[in-house]
């Protein structure tokens, strides 16, 4: 009877034994496919989030110019290069009524001019009144603007549904850049006209980003 029960207990050990060595590597290798799994799927998720968050974050070389600057140095000259590229935004907008029949695009174009127009004054008033600083007056010394001129002389020459696609193309990549010198404000002033300039900026322009997008979108597939 001993022997006979030593015997079993024996083998009852062996038994479990193998079956623990395999429960070991089962779960391992089913770790090992769930976590290939996970990390294709999450990591997917982790670049579509990677590539969703720089919409509105992405440099250009109006913003890289101011990046270094703090204090009354980033005040002037983001005061100076702000109303040069609105101004850009301004003649791009005068261009519409002439070359589309789009009244989405008229309106739009009509905003823009009364808003950034209004804001020129303002940024013109804070650089006399705080620095006694004037607009620049050799607008292409402005890192970027060389490029964008090449852009608007392109866009002077289109009509009809090729100028639409244009002037929302080029004028989504203007706003852009405008957001992200707004953004910078924060960090590198404590003028509370600026601050709040930057907000408006950044609101208003977003928002018409995003309405242009979704012309383009329903005019012409482009996505």
């Amino acid at each position: 009877m001993k022997r006979h029960t030593w015997g079993l207990l024996i083998g009852s050990l062996l038994v479990i034994l193998i079956l623990a060595s395999c429960g070991a590597s089962n779960p391992s290798t089913s770790q090992t496919s769930s976590t290939t799994n996970g990390q294709g799927h999450g990591g997917m998720g982790m670049a579509t989030l990677k590539a969703t968050s720089t919409i509105g974050t992405s440099s250009d070389p109006m913003t890289d110019s101011l990046k270094g600057l703090s204090g009354k140095a980033f005040e002037v000259k983001f005061m100076q290069e702000m109303i040069v590229h609105h101004q850009a935004a301004v003649d791009m907008a005068r261009l519409v009524p002439t070359h589309t029949r789009r009244p989405e695009l008229n309106t739009l174009a009509t905003n823009i001019i009364t808003a950034q127009t209004k804001e020129i004054g303002q940024m013109t008033t804070w650089l006399g009144r705080w620095y006694k600083e004037k607009p620049l007056t050799d607008t292409m010394s402005v890192p970027g603007m060389m490029d964008m001129m090449s852009g608007m002389d392109k866009l002077k020459a289109a009509k009809g549904a090729d100028f639409d696609k244009q002037f929302n193309a080029l004028m989504i990549q203007h706003h852009q850049q405008g957001v992200n010198m707004a953004n910078l404000i924060p960090s590198r002033t404590q003028r509370p006209e600026l601050t709040r300039l930057g907000q408006d900026i950044v609101r208003t322009q977003s928002a018409e980003i995003q309405e242009m997008n979704n012309w383009q979108q329903a005019w012409f597939k482009v996505y």
